[in-house]
């Protein structure tokens, strides 16, 4: 993409575009230009600094799920021959303790 195109200049285009344009292409200018302006505001300067955002806000949405997952998620230990492992990492573990000590895994015993 080209580096010399700003954020800030996509916006005022977008403001123009609708100015000058059907009812329907000046919603759809203006709710484009809002968007990019939010990103801006965000601190993104140009397209690129606007796509590194969104991948690292995917990037964090990704880890928080897994987080979510293992640490707020209980899953139910399993018992074999006995003894109870845990659902996530498959080590011992200790009836009615909250969490696996090995791996983290919050654990259900209901």
């Amino acid at each position: 993409m080209d580096s010399t195109i700003t954020m800030d200049a996509i916006v005022t285009f977008l403001g123009q575009m609708g100015a000058s344009t059907s009812a329907e292409a000046s919603v759809l200018c203006k709710a484009a230009a809002s968007i990019l302006f939010a990103i801006s505001e965000e601190g993104a300067k140009t397209p690129d600094d606007a796509l590194d955002i969104l991948h690292d806000y995917r990037f964090q949405t990704k880890q928080y799920r897994a987080l979510h997952s293992k640490h707020e998620v209980a899953g139910k230990p399993v018992c074999k021959d006995g003894v109870w492992h845990c659902p996530s990492c498959n080590r011992r573990t200790t009836p009615n303790h909250s969490y696996c000590h090995r791996c983290g895994k919050k654990l259900g015993w209901g």
